[in-house]
């Protein structure tokens, strides 16, 4: 196979035995790519090459919906863990005063029947010294 530059100039001599002139075989080889046809990219080649890039940005936006709406059901669920964390501390301060009432009266209650023990021991004792 002979070298792209051996080409042109065999093409540029073929040009010149075709009545063309030297300036015209010379500005048509100037107009070439300096490289081999089988390297040029065709526009299908390109739009199929394109076709793809676009099919794998479409798969990868897909894929970052889907991680979006991951994350919504993320924010979703913390949003209700946070409401739920919130409604157990409201309901442990509530118990939390209603425990401290509640001892307070059991305390005061064990005191009222100390002293009302006192005050029957009292009475009894009383009672029995003077008989």
């Amino acid at each position: 196979m002979p070298s792209e530059h051996e080409f042109r100039l065999r093409f540029r001599e073929w040009l010149i035995q075709h009545d063309l002139a030297e300036p015209v075989a010379d500005a048509i080889l100037e107009s070439l790519p300096p490289f081999d046809w089988p390297d040029i990219a065709r526009k299908s080649d390109m739009d199929a090459r394109f076709d793809a890039v676009d099919g794998r940005l479409d798969k990868m936006d897909g894929r970052f919906d889907k991680m979006d709406d991951r994350m919504d059901q993320s924010d979703s669920r913390l949003g209700r863990i946070e409401t739920d964390v919130h409604e157990v501390k409201t309901e442990m301060r509530e118990f939390r005063m209603e425990f401290h009432s509640m001892s307070r009266a059991i305390v005061l209650s064990v005191m009222a029947m100390a002293v009302t023990l006192a005050v029957l021991v009292l009475t009894i004792g009383t009672a029995a010294l003077a008989a």
